[in-house]
């Protein structure tokens, strides 16, 4: 099983240069979380995390997702009018924020503390979105040391601002302000390479050629934007009904778990996921078999995800406790509860590239609908189905987490499937 893995392969010596600086960036900000969680309260991060639950949203409609067709055309010359294109998006949706941000603050709630968390949430999601465009056009050009600088310099500038402003008290507006600043900072090696991309030989400005590439690749805003919208909007009612039924505490202690469960993915998932489609949208296009490395990746992920979601699930309550602080030990009984769900959620999201370069995004897409759905109904009517079941919230969150690996299993099984069938043709 492990000979099937090729060390010596270009998928994995890329994605080690990518999780190499991915684990340093991530090492930093979890060697500063214990002192972080000490500053800050559960309620703390129970808003800090609504919050960057409403600019995760507003990120996916940053670019319309004209971002992720960036390493998709063969000519870099097509591939500059869809990085421009995605730019100009971007410009559109922070103003349109703002705008509205405004409205609800001269209509709704006209304090100065409402107007400057708008601004915040404005300017975090736009700098969120532009990072993520030039980190797919770096994907493109194999640029991938960019993309290891800009999330070290974005970890390290986050993390050292929260602990400071938590040393200051600044709460939740520290916390906030902090992620602000490191995107900035993490954005300037995407600044730097902007210049240099509008300054290429062969990169001239055409709105007709634009509007061309738009149409061409239409099936990003028309079917990925969705999908992601359903995912990012299913994430934003969690929080909602979380907070609305139990607390913004609870909410807090659920929003820290499920971050921390999501290590394996930040650190390794996501590069290998980035390598891999570089790797299948190049051999996909010249028409050559993708299912071997697919396979071998799933195989490569699930057996990286293994052991540390086995240790939470047996041992999450007196890790966290210990970790983290005693008031977070809520976090750790959830975490041991999410870990299943986490763990299949690792696989899959490390391939949820796949389906747009094999053009099955639409049936991926009702798949998305279907699983958001089940999802979703289990919090709408969670006080309902604990009283019902004669569950408690831990229980309750563990029957979650149970339904959502079967999901996503089932998922990950059927995108194999359908890549080997799609092989077999060629």
């Amino acid at each position: 099983m492990f000979s099937k893995i090729n060390i010596k392969s270009d998928l994995v010596k890329s994605a080690l240069v990518l999780s190499s600086g991915t684990v340093l960036a991530q090492a930093i900000s979890y060697l500063l979380t214990p002192f972080i969680t000490r500053l800050y309260s559960p309620e703390d991060f129970g808003i800090f995390g609504m919050m960057m639950r409403i600019v995760a949203f507003l990120a996916v409609v940053g670019a319309a997702r004209y971002e992720y067709a960036i390493p998709l055309p063969k000519k870099n010359a097509h591939a500059f009018h869809l990085y421009r294109l995605s730019l100009r998006i971007l410009v559109w949706t922070v103003a349109l924020t703002l705008v509205g941000g405004l409205v609800f603050w001269v209509f709704k709630d006209n304090s100065n503390s409402m107007l400057f968390y708008i601004v915040l949430i404005a300017a975090i999601t736009g700098f969120t979105v532009f990072i993520n465009i030039g980190r797919h056009w770096a994907i493109r050009m194999k640029w991938f040391k960019n993309i290891t600088v800009s999330t070290i310099l974005t970890s390290a500038t986050t993390n050292t601002g929260k602990l400071l402003a938590g040393l200051a008290g600044l709460g939740v507006i520290g916390l906030a302000v902090s992620t602000l600043i490191g995107l900035i900072v993490g954005s300037l090696v995407f600044v730097f390479d902007a210049f240099g991309i509008y300054k290429k030989e062969g990169h001239q400005k055409s709105d007709a050629r634009r509007a061309v590439l738009a149409k061409q690749y239409n099936e990003f805003p028309k079917v990925n934007l969705p999908h992601a919208l359903v995912d990012a909007s299913r994430e934003l009612l969690i929080a909602f009904f979380l907070t609305l039924y139990l607390s913004t505490t609870v909410f807090g202690s659920y929003d820290h778990s499920f971050r921390m469960l999501k290590i394996p993915l930040l650190l390794i998932g996501v590069a290998i996921g980035q390598v891999l489609y570089n790797r299948i949208s190049v051999d996909f296009a010249k028409k050559k078999a993708i299912y071997p490395l697919l396979k071998r990746s799933v195989l490569l992920l699930t057996l990286i995800g293994i052991l540390p979601f086995t240790v939470i699930y047996f041992f999450g309550a007196p890790i966290f406790t210990f970790v983290f602080g005693e008031q977070w030990t809520l976090s750790g009984e959830i975490a041991a509860a999410l870990s299943p769900w986490l763990m299949a959620n690792f696989v899959a999201s490390s391939i949820s590239m796949v389906p747009s370069i094999i053009g099955k995004l639409r049936w991926f897409f009702w798949i998305g609908i279907a699983t958001t759905g089940i999802q979703l109904s289990c919090f709408v009517f969670f006080p309902d189905l604990m009283n019902v079941l004669g569950l408690t919230e831990i229980n309750m969150f563990e029957s979650i987490s149970w339904v959502m690996f079967v999901l996503f299993s089932i998922s990950t099984l059927w995108l194999l499937k359908i890549v080997k069938g799609l092989d077999e043709r060629i």
